[in-house]
């Protein structure tokens, strides 16, 4: 090739900028800090191993150096913490969810009220609004369970491959949300209940963008995000749109109705009324911003429930269709409390599936990433072990050296334990330092107890009413994209069972 005059301006400028992002990427670690692992490549660092051999990579890392150890990945330095240090992290309020996942999951970007506030109100209204009335809606969650089972699966008198199982599980757990979220008139609406379960996985779109940008800096890539929004593509607006469409009659006629009924007035058991009885959105009328901001403080509590609770049921089924030796002793406990409640379950009934709970437990222990949950430092910190982790530093949990650990889990961790939960008297929705599924301490997930009852009563209602196997009769992989883990897309085999 021949080079012209011309062309060595190019050349020289393309230098100067790979030296500059090198120069501003440069990983500045204190000796304090956690080691840093060695990496071949400057800018790219760890990225391309913690992208595609995520397992195997952080593993061996883990075994040379210890926990916690730094990575450099998408052009900054990634604190990796395990088994011994993560209980740490999420007991301390140094350290920051909600500020680190921002950086790659920009809900603040297409809904605008998300901040450290309405995360703090959210936390308390699932709390006060969903978990403390969870009695209340088991009868309404198991109606709305079965109307999205015959019409998601259906008669299968004939054995039915459902390869989209995800997807359709998605609209199994959003309708039930919908009750609770908006009430038992909207719930019917099925473009409502659309909305809710296609919001996240359409919001994913956006995560979905590769981060390019970031080796120069996240935040280039999130004004990247920024920049097309404003520019007008908004894959969620519709559904946003959809449930503004159907919220705003029903919000003015309970005003209306509190108005003229006074202390007569009897309050629907749902959100939308929880929030509007609560100060930070008490109103006499309902306008425009008051919408949107009801809508946007609805649409973050369905982006951090749907998509998750569907694959972990979606995974639980996986579980058990390919685990035939399960089969009938989990069955044989659905049909006792079946015979129990007459078909209408209680919370206490739901408590009595010791078997299906212990399961579930261990199926949530195995559907997991490599490593999840980020944290950022808001101050630096000095670890226990005496390692210092940096202000603005990200700290990433390494799920699979906690769930995987030989300590509590035996020589094979991997192994299925069926009745480890049971054995142990460990709930699914119990957390601690072996089982981070739900996160740990002060900071666990406030839904975990009603999305651990929306899965055990899916998953009993469906067991009671078909005889489910995968397509091999044996357990299928899951798929590994990244340090992520999701089902398994081989389809689930669906017959109905003979009364």
């Amino acid at each position: 090739m021949d080079l012209s005059f011309e062309t060595i301006p190019a050349f020289v400028w393309v230098f100067i900028t790979i030296y500059v992002i090198y120069w501003i990427n440069n990983p500045r670690v204190n000796k304090n800090e956690p080691p840093m692992v060695p990496y071949k490549f400057p800018i790219i660092g760890h990225t391309l191993d913690y992208f595609f051999n995520a397992e195997n990579f952080l593993a061996e890392c883990r075994q040379k150096y210890g926990d916690p150890f730094n990575i450099y990945v998408l052009g900054q330095v990634n604190t990796i913490a395990g088994n011994e240090i993560a209980q740490e992290v999420y007991n301390t309020d140094v350290f920051n969810l909600p500020s680190a996942m921002q950086d790659i999951f920009p809900l603040h970007l297409v809904l605008k009220s998300h901040n450290p506030e309405t995360i703090g109100q959210v936390i308390k209204t699932v709390r006060e609004g969903i978990t403390a009335n969870l009695p209340l809606y088991t009868g309404r969650m198991q109606k709305q369970i079965m109307i999205s089972i015959n019409k998601e699966i259906g008669n299968c008198s004939n054995p039915k491959l459902i390869i989209t199982t995800n997807e359709n599980f998605a609209g199994i757990i959003a309708r039930p949300l919908a009750d609770i979220l908006v009430g038992q008139e909207i719930s019917k609406k099925e473009d409502v209940v659309k909305a809710f379960a296609d919001f996240t996985k359409d919001f994913l779109s956006i995560v979905a963008i590769p981060p390019i940008l970031s080796f120069i800096h996240p935040k280039v890539h999130i004004q990247f995000i920024a920049l097309l929004l404003i520019f007008g593509w908004s894959p969620i607006g519709k559904h946003v749109t959809t449930l503004k469409k159907h919220l705003r009659p029903v919000l003015e006629k309970r005003l209306e109705d509190k108005k003229i009924l006074d202390d007569k007035y009897e309050p629907p058991l749902d959100i939308i009324e929880y929030l509007m009885d609560s100060p930070e959105y008490e109103t006499k009328v309902i306008t425009d911003d008051y919408l949107n901001k009801i809508c946007e403080f609805l649409f973050i509590i369905v982006v951090v429930s749907i998509h998750t609770t569907s694959s972990h049921i979606t995974c639980a089924l996986y579980e058990f269709a390919g685990r035939p030796e399960l089969w009938d002793d989990i069955y044989e406990e659905q049909v006792r409390i079946d015979k129990e409640c007459n078909g209408e379950l209680s919370s206490q009934l739901i408590n009595k599936m010791v078997k299906l709970d212990s399961f579930v437990r261990e199926s949530l222990r195995n559907t997991i990433p490599v490593a999840a949950s980020p944290h950022r430092c808001l101050e630096t910190y000095t670890l226990k072990n005496g390692m210092t982790i940096p202000k603005g530093r990200v700290v990433q949990t390494y799920i699979m050296d906690i769930h995987y650990n030989t300590t509590t889990y035996g020589p094979e961790p991997r192994t299925f334990l069926p009745y480890h939960g049971l054995e142990n008297n460990l709930s699914a929705s119990k957390t601690d330092k072996n089982y981070f599924i739900f996160g740990s301490g002060r900071h666990a997930c406030p839904g975990r107890f009603f999305a651990v009852n929306e899965i055990k009563v899916g998953l009993h209602k469906l067991i009671l009413n078909y005889h489910i196997k995968t397509p091999s009769g044996k357990t299928e992989k899951k798929v590994q994209i990244g340090p992520f883990a999701f089902p398994p897309v081989s389809g689930l085999i669906f017959e109905n069972r003979k009364k």
